[in-house]
């Protein structure tokens, strides 16, 4: 016998007890496993508390039949081989049979020879069943971790591409914030040092002076890079302790006083707090002074900025700066974190990095602190930050935007003179821009602060020549030139992009959206020459009649 045959254990049901008997010795004797019952009922309710490999079982029996017989013991184990013993010999009784799950179907009377064949053969498919089953519960299961590996793949590509998008739009970002300041910077010193371009004692001064803000901004800017950098890759040492609020705050409202009065804006500390946080003091007073540079900056005339301090309800200190200013719509607030957003506060014409509240947020979680904003458009903005510790208006009103003309030479403009507009809301990139033509007999300049009155400003006087920035408060530069396009009326114009987005990105969309050419800042007096007279001449050939 193999070894199949030694192991095997068969249940055989027969309601004629010599008959079973007969059949449960002959099989121990061919090393078989036997179990007999004479009727179904109790056969099942064995099968349930037992395994068995084979089923025998007879097919005309009263009570439970071999055919409701093979059906409800197939339900207790699927894995179960039936067989059917009838002295009927029926083609239709052996259908009934197979349809319900039996392999096999012997007629009565039968000799020991005949039924161990039958036996050996219903084993094998029972082991062939078995493996099959396994082989595609291997299969399902291979299948199910493949899904998941692929959507671990996927998940992974989906971030990396996000990581990608988020490099690119920070480096872009970070391109334009860096060329801005130094546009300011290396624009008025080639105005300095140039021979053709005179410059009296006071003007030579405030080139300076505007040289010296730039640079001042621009080295802002490159700290809190470094600092932003810092905090994120973990490099950034902080010196965790108890600080007593009311000396941060005395400190910070030293500190905050002198913006706070140059601006006409009122701001209050909370006194005798008794409250004491735990944080790195330094970049503690450096998050405080960044919310409240930020509260005293955007806040409306006569304004107010109030700072606070409570135990919250999940027994943390909780600080809050809370101001009387424009607020913040919802989806501002969405990207409000985001490094170099500055949330359309360029319209204010405020000197600011764009990432003063991403470094405040890395600082605050880096000092196992939390921050949030409530905030409400027209009523204000209140921001908190939360540090472990313990407890021992006048109506805003939007500022006018106004054109401003600059005329090069004294007079009346004459039939040889030619209008050039720029489009620029920074007032320092507006002032060089008029000291590099400053002494063109041949031009007069003219200046919008924001795109809509760019296309308003190009549809009164349809100048020869436009200059356009592209980072413009309401819509773009590459809007705004859409809209001259669409223009009969100045579509003829040529438009030069004056601007700090430098990445190939940023002159791939510059060239498609027909900007006559492209210069970056800061400025090369030399290329922006070359780009303005091209531009004319292109302009007095395109003229209409």
């Amino acid at each position: 016998m193999t070894a199949s045959q030694m192991q095997a254990r068969i249940l055989i049901v027969d309601d004629e007890t010599a008959h079973l008997q007969a059949l449960c010795d002959l099989l121990r004797d061919h090393n078989y496993e036997t179990t007999g019952f004479a009727n179904g009922i109790e056969a099942l309710a064995y099968l349930r508390n037992n395994t068995f490999d084979l089923l025998l079982t007879d097919l005309m029996m009263p009570g439970l039949d071999g055919i409701a017989m093979v059906e409800s013991a197939r339900k207790i184990d699927t894995d179960l081989a039936c067989i059917v013993m009838t002295g009927e010999g029926s083609i239709t009784s052996a259908v009934k049979a197979m349809k319900v799950g039996a392999l096999d179907y012997i007629i009565k009377p039968f000799k020991i020879s005949a039924i161990l064949p039958v036996l050996v053969r219903a084993m094998e498919t029972r082991q062939l069943r078995m493996a099959n089953a396994k082989l595609e519960l291997q299969l399902r299961q291979h299948t199910a971790e493949l899904v998941i590996l692929n959507q671990d793949l996927e998940q992974a590509r989906m971030q990396a591409e996000i990581a990608n998008r988020a490099k690119s739009t920070f480096l872009s970002n970070m391109s334009h914030e860096l060329r801005t300041p130094l546009n300011a910077i290396l624009g008025f010193a080639q105005i300095l040092a140039s021979d053709s371009l005179q410059t009296s004692l006071d003007e030579k001064k405030e080139f300076a002076k505007h040289i010296e803000e730039a640079g001042s901004h621009l080295l802002t800017l490159i700290n809190e890079i470094l600092d932003l950098a810092k905090v994120e890759s973990g490099a950034m040492k902080l010196s965790i302790e108890a600080i007593t609020l009311d000396e941060i705050f005395a400190e910070c409202k030293t500190m905050i006083d002198p913006l706070a009065q140059k601006r006409g804006i009122n701001v209050s500390f909370a006194e005798n707090t008794n409250l004491h946080v735990s944080a790195d003091r330094i970049r503690l007073k450096q998050v405080l002074i960044n919310l409240l540079s930020n509260a005293i900056k955007y806040n409306r005339h006569s304004g107010t900025v109030s700072v606070a301090a409570h135990v919250a309800d999940d027994n943390h200190i909780c600080i809050q700066v809370i101001d009387t200013g424009v607020g913040l719509s919802s989806v501002q607030l969405e990207t409000i974190f985001q490094p170099f957003n500055r949330l359309g506060r360029e319209v204010f014409n405020e000197e600011g990095t764009g990432i003063g509240l991403s470094l405040v947020k890395h600082l605050v979680e880096a000092m196992e602190g939390s921050i949030g904003i409530n905030s409400q458009v027209g009523v204000g903005s209140t921001f908190w930050v939360k540090f472990p510790g313990t407890a021992a208006g006048i109506p805003y009103q939007q500022p006018e935007t106004k054109a401003m003309v600059y005329e090069v030479t004294s007079g009346e403009k004459s039939s040889t003179q030619k209008y050039l507009l720029y489009v620029e809301d920074n007032p320092i990139n507006l002032k060089l821009v008029a000291e590099l033509i400053r002494l063109r007999s041949d031009l007069v300049l003219l200046t919008a602060t924001d795109g809509l009155l760019g296309i308003e400003q190009a549809r009164l006087h349809l100048p020869d020549v436009i200059l356009m920035d592209i980072n413009l408060p309401g819509i773009d530069g590459i809007e705004t030139r859409r809209y001259l396009l669409s223009d009969p009326r100045t579509a003829h114009i040529p438009v030069i992009a004056v601007t700090a987005n430098a990445m190939p990105a940023d002159l791939e969309n510059g060239k498609a959206a027909g900007f006559f050419a492209y210069i970056t800042k800061p400025i090369d007096i030399e290329q922006f020459a070359l780009a303005v007279d091209s531009a004319l001449e292109f302009a007095a050939s395109k003229k209409p009649i």
